[in-house]
């Protein structure tokens, strides 16, 4: 990803998840990149053959591009905002793990890989009584789907709520596939010599 104000990429996309428990709902859970949009948007934009949306990604000379198989550097999300999260997970997460710094690695630096990440677990109940948490996340969640709605949104959604109804359907109905992957899949199994099931 390109640090703000950059042409080039200079640090990892470092993702943050985020979960809470919530009482009468499943626990909700904020996991986002760091970059406008994930990488695997990116390349799931290319399967189906559509364009990029503006400001995700730079081509290999920096330049704004909305061409899926153009794009070789990701953009922060908020500008100084995500670059600067960015940079502090990076400090938190790779530089621990003894991970080299990504721009040199870009120049040719040599390259090896630590996969690293950092978890903090919260006792809730150091702080206030856990049930009590539980059912004011929920009164939280009710506060927000309550207020006035900006135009062109029927409804005010919580974190992780789109997964969730997105994880449901596809459990219901299965995973749809764009072309471009389902072809991946297909030469895939073809050059390990595995059969492919029926539909695919």
């Amino acid at each position: 990803m390109a640090p703000f104000g950059a042409r080039a990429a200079g640090l990892h996309n470092s993702p943050i998840a985020i979960s809470v428990p919530a009482g009468k709902r499943p626990p909700v859970t904020l996991d986002m990149a760091t970059s406008v949009a994930a990488g695997g948007k990116l390349t799931l934009a290319s399967d189906k053959g559509i364009p990029l949306g503006r400001d995700w990604a730079l081509d290999e000379e920096g330049n704004p591009t909305t061409h899926p198989e153009a794009a070789r550097i990701l953009v922060p999300s908020g500008g100084p905002k995500g670059s600067g999260l960015a940079f502090m997970f990076q400090c938190l997460t790779s530089l621990m793990a003894g991970n080299p710094l990504f721009a040199p690695v870009l120049q040719g630096a040599p390259k090896t890989h630590s996969q690293n990440s950092v978890v903090a677990a919260v006792d809730i109940s150091l702080f206030t009584d856990p049930q009590d948490y539980a059912a004011s996340v929920d009164t939280l969640i009710n506060c927000l789907r309550e207020l006035p709605r900006a135009d062109g949104h029927s409804e005010i959604l919580y974190p992780g709520e789109p997964e969730l109804r997105t994880a449901e359907d596809r459990e219901a109905n299965g995973i749809p596939l764009p072309p471009g992957t389902v072809q991946k899949l297909r030469e895939t199994a073809s050059r390990l010599a595995i059969d492919t099931p029926d539909g695919l």
